[in-house]
C-alpha cells in the first residue's frame, strides 16, 4: 500500500472499528453479560503486538486462554500448599512456577506464553473469587467473545482496504 492508500486505510479501518466497539458494547450491555474485560483485553492486546494480523489474532487467541488456565493452576496450587508451606512460601512457590513457565519458557514457544498470557494472569488474579466462583463464565466469554470480536476486526480490514484504494483511485482519476 502506498502512503496515502494507508492513511486512507487507518482511517477507514478506525472508523469501522469504532462502530463495531460501540456495537459489540451495546450487545454486551443489553445482554448483562458479565467480564466483557476479557473480551476487550484481548482485543488490545492484538492490535499492539507486531507482525501480521492473523498471527497476532492467534497468538492473542492462545496466550490468554494459557493465562486463564495458569490462573487456575497458581490459585489451586496456592490454596493446596499454603495449609502446608504457609501463607507465604504456599503464595511464591506457585507464582514462581507459572511467572517461569510464562517468562523463561517464552522463547520456545512464544504463540502461546507471551504477555498476552502475562496480562491475563495479572487481571485476572485481581478478583479471584469471582474467577473461582464464575469460571466456566470466564472461559466461555474470553474464547468465544474474543474470538468473535477479534475475528471480526480481522475482517473488517478487507473492506476498510479496499474502500481505501477505491477513494485513493477516484482522488487521483
Amino acid at each position: 500500500m502506498n502512503e496515502a492508500v494507508t492513511k486512507r486505510f487507518l482511517l477507514y479501518f478506525r472508523l469501522m472499528l469504532l462502530v463495531w466497539i460501540l456495537i459489540a458494547n451495546a450487545i454486551i450491555h443489553v445482554t448483562g453479560l458479565e467480564y466483557s474485560w476479557l473480551i476487550f483485553l484481548s482485543n488490545i492486546m492484538m492490535f499492539t503486538l507486531e507482525g501480521d494480523v492473523k498471527d497476532r489474532f492467534v497468538t492473542v487467541e492462545l496466550g490468554g486462554l494459557v493465562g486463564l488456565i495458569l490462573t487456575v493452576i497458581a490459585l489451586l496450587s496456592i490454596t493446596a500448599l499454603t495449609p502446608v508451606l504457609g501463607s507465604f512460601f504456599g503464595f511464591l512457590i506457585p507464582l514462581a512456577v507459572v511467572l517461569f513457565i510464562l517468562i523463561i519458557l517464552h522463547p520456545y514457544a512464544p504463540k502461546v506464553l507471551n504477555n498476552v498470557g502475562f496480562a491475563y494472569l495479572t487481571v485476572a488474579c485481581i478478583d479471584t473469587t469471582a474467577l473461582a466462583t464464575h469460571l466456566p463464565q470466564f472461559f466461555i466469554t474470553f474464547i468465544v467473545g474474543s474470538v468473535l470480536f477479534n475475528g471480526v476486526c480481522v475482517l473488517l480490514m478487507k473492506p476498510a482496504k479496499a474502500l481505501a484504494v477505491k477513494s485513493v483511485q477516484k482522488e487521483n482519476a
